[in-house]
């Protein structure tokens, strides 16, 4: 090969790959805004929104269940909502301890499901 189509070949790949970024630029630029952005969240753009990466879905669920296992009533709370649609009895758990620290969401949702199984029997 000389020297002149090397550098042929190469240019045309350079502003393939150029054209390429610009096209995906162009494209995320006309994308709509995450949904983390639309929330105003007070905590900043750094928040998980499930659905957005597998990956990031299952660091965030378990980040999520060793903060509940080291005793936190929010995440043991949110360990509940989650374990609700999957194992009734160990959202019940969840709720239980987190009903146990004064976390008045969890002692509510215990009481509502206790309220919906009497009603249900």
């Amino acid at each position: 090969m000389t020297a002149k189509r090397l550098f042929t070949w190469t240019f045309f790949f350079a502003l393939f790959v150029v054209l390429v970024a610009l096209f995906w630029r162009q494209l995320f630029d006309q994308t709509p805004p995450s949904l983390r952005e639309l929330g105003g969240h007070p905590v900043g753009g750094d928040v998980h929104i499930y659905g957005e990466s597998p990956r990031l879905d299952g660091m965030a669920d378990r980040a999520l269940l060793a903060d509940a296992q080291r005793g936190n009533p929010g995440a043991q709370y949110m360990q509940g909502l989650i374990m609700e649609h999957y194992d009734m009895k160990e959202a019940l758990r969840w709720y239980e301890a987190a009903a146990a620290q004064g976390y008045e969401l969890a002692a509510q949702r215990l009481e509502a499901l206790r309220q919906a199984s009497a009603s249900a029997q």
